[in-house]
């Protein structure tokens, strides 16, 4: 049984490799395989570590646990921009519970989060333009395409990632549940 839960500090090493793990198999050619397999671990678990130790209150980290492994997490900066609102950083699912709902789950924890201490923001995310899985999960949740653009934000190459957008956070609740 899945199980839902705030992240803990203890959690960042299982979130590390499943976001390692996550963008192996989705973001291979998009990053090279020398940050893929060598050093893409041990700059997730510094980054984790950092995240889950400070206690800022505009972020939002939730876990999926399955038999006491973590199969999804979720990072969220509760409204980070005038503009769109809330950015869902890291969404990620293992792919062996891919289309267990899992994902849906994790955007309606943040979307509620959201609209609780935000009401009238919207959610965005960004999402590389390889990975048209995750494209057609957020365009079926309603999620506007709004723009492409090129970035060397994450990895080690520049990289082109879409900007999804939701206005309304009652409207993808209403989606995802």
């Amino acid at each position: 049984m899945v199980v839902f839960r705030a992240a803990t500090p203890s959690d960042s090493e299982g979130i590390a490799s499943l976001h390692v793990t996550s963008w192996q198999q989705n973001y291979r050619g998009a990053f090279s395989d020398m940050f893929l397999d060598a050093e893409a671990l041990i700059e997730r678990r510094l980054v984790w570590q950092a995240r889950l130790n400070d206690n800022e209150p505009e972020q939002f980290i939730s876990v999926a646990e399955n038999e006491g492994a973590i199969v999804g997490f979720v990072y969220a900066y509760l409204n980070h921009s005038p503009e769109y609102g809330t950015l869902l950083d890291n969404p990620h699912v293992s792919s062996d519970m891919k289309g267990a709902g899992i994902g849906k789950n994790l955007m309606a924890l943040v979307a509620k989060e959201a609209d609780e201490r935000y009401p009238h923001s919207g959610l965005y995310l960004w999402v590389l333009e390889q990975n048209e899985m995750a494209q057609n999960f957020y365009a079926h949740l309603n999620g506007k395409k709004i723009e492409t653009v090129s970035g060397n934000d994450i990895g080690d190459r520049t990289i082109l990632k879409s900007r999804y957008f939701w206005s309304d956070m009652k409207a993808l609740l209403t989606k995802v549940k």
